[in-house]
């Protein structure tokens, strides 16, 4: 249902000029035998960053009847990506402000897995700026899209530090036992506290239907482009065509490194 509804109110969005898509059309780049993908963004880019947007938490309640999608349990709403990177772009978000740097609990991946309704749902969870979020109240993030990098990913190829757990069936409790395992044997954790929750250094998660992919970061830039989430399954931003010759170059496996901790 919430990616139903996730369709109709993105084609309603584009239409009225609501919704501001960051991306332009899938290009493909072949590198090491990998198909990865990159968009160029759009001027939408500079609206998202601009004093007016960037301050407003657009995650609290009244909610923009455009974004609204649906309440999922307690502590949890579904709301349409106003900036997508792919259409339709959902976000699960915490009804109340939390941290993004403060740990997950149960219920977050509780509400997250009601999303991951299929093979072809990623979800991805920034946490804190280094790890690209953006926006500071917790969210967790879904998108459907191809995964260049899931081969990679579970034949335990990828260069930089990581932990893979990879399952039959999503349980939320399952994953965030082995969330907070991880957590603790990473070290994930800071002795600081925000609004009297742990803090924790930056990381990043991908999630399927099949495996929980976690990355600790130690940047979120490397040369001119930033280090988003989704980067780790293969999909990347560029803000031109030259950032893009210069990302082809780099190697697209290198920047992740980089953003990453070397193994």
């Amino acid at each position: 249902m919430l990616w139903d509804i996730g369709y109709e109110k993105s084609n309603k969005g584009l239409a009225s000029g609501e919704l501001l898509p960051l991306i332009t059309n899938d290009l493909i780049i072949e590198q090491n035998g990998i198909e990865f993908i990159v968009n160029v963004e759009t001027e939408n880019m500079k609206v998202k960053h601009s004093p007016s947007v960037a301050t407003h938490d657009p995650f609290v309640s009244p909610y923009n009847p455009s974004a609204y999608i649906n309440t999922i349990g307690e502590q949890h709403v579904c709301l349409l990506n106003k900036f997508p990177i792919v259409v339709p772009h959902l976000l699960i978000c915490a009804k109340n402000y939390i941290p993004q740097t403060s740990p997950l609990v149960l219920k977050d991946f509780d509400a997250w897995v009601q999303g991951i309704t299929d093979d072809n749902v990623l979800g991805f969870f920034n946490s804190g700026a280094i790890a690209g979020s953006s926006q500071m109240h917790r969210h967790m993030q879904l998108i459907r899209t191809s995964l260049p990098l899931e081969k990679t990913i579970l034949q335990g190829l990828l260069p930089f530090k990581h932990d893979l757990i990879k399952f039959e069936y999503l349980n939320a409790a399952e994953l965030y036992q082995h969330y907070l395992s991880v957590m603790e044997s990473m070290q994930l954790y800071m002795t600081s506290r925000i609004n009297g929750l742990t803090e924790c250094h930056p990381y990043n998660i991908l999630l399927t239907q099949r495996w929980m992919l976690l990355i600790p970061r130690t940047k979120n830039q490397v040369g001119e482009i930033k280090g988003h989430g989704v980067n780790f399954i293969g999909r990347f931003l560029v803000s031109s065509t030259e950032q893009l010759e210069w990302l082809e170059k780099y190697g697209f496996e290198r920047f992740l490194t980089d953003c990453g901790v070397p193994k």
